[in-house]
């Protein structure tokens, strides 16, 4: 089976990565944004726009959005401590991201087709569920990594959106709260990282998170 992206990481997923702990070193929260689509390759850049257009459908609340979005930075850029309404920064995605494969001759879509992995829906919710308990107990321990509402967030997601990246979102709720999980668990993990056709990279990492 073929690897998206060259098995590496993408989309929203990737794009919330240039918002590291040192961020602010490199400029604005607007600038690193506009630095991400600038000068990574068309194919990423695409990759973000659907998945911003994923969420920014009408049956995604924008505190959705704006609690995924400070799961995937690692509480790095939090929208509203830096002036930005969840809903305008992810329109400023759209923008930008747009603009960037308009200029390279791409076709921009205006709205995300349904997903292709709508038949792992029903698979994600389930990992949601039964690591919900770990996630909140290991968020819990540490007030400076605790975001509340991410379960919900995810499961929004995964039924509302799209199951492929609620289930890339919940790898980086993992990487935040870092709750330990069973070998089951990881093994189902690896198993629907194969079905949404991810690098080997992308989800096998966890394993050190298995009790």
């Amino acid at each position: 089976m073929s690897e998206r992206h060259g098995g590496l990481e993408f989309g929203l997923t990737h794009l919330v990565r240039a918002f590291h702990l040192n961020w602010r070193y490199e400029g604005s929260d607007i600038e690193v944004l506009t630095s991400y689509v600038d000068r990574m390759p068309t194919d990423l850049v695409e990759a973000a726009l659907v998945d911003a257009l994923r969420v920014a459908d009408p049956a995604v609340p924008a505190w959705v959005f704006e609690t995924l979005w400070l799961v995937g930075t690692e509480r790095s850029h939090d929208l509203r401590a830096h002036g930005r309404e969840p809903a305008a920064w992810l329109q400023q995605i759209i923008g930008l991201c747009r603009g960037r494969l308009e200029k390279e001759g791409w076709s921009s879509p205006r709205s995300a087709l349904p997903s292709p992995y709508g038949r792992l829906t029903g698979s994600v919710l389930d990992e949601i569920t039964v690591v919900s308990a770990a996630l909140l107990e290991s968020a819990l321990r540490d007030k400076w990594t605790y975001v509340p509402g991410v379960v919900p967030a995810l499961s929004h997601v995964a039924g509302h959106a799209c199951p492929d990246l609620a289930f890339r979102f919940l790898l980086r709720a993992l990487t935040l709260f870092g709750p330990q999980i069973t070998r089951g668990q990881y093994e189902r993990y690896v198993a629907l990282g194969a079905q949404f056709e991810y690098g080997e990279l992308l989800v096998e990492g966890y394993d050190h998170l298995v009790d």
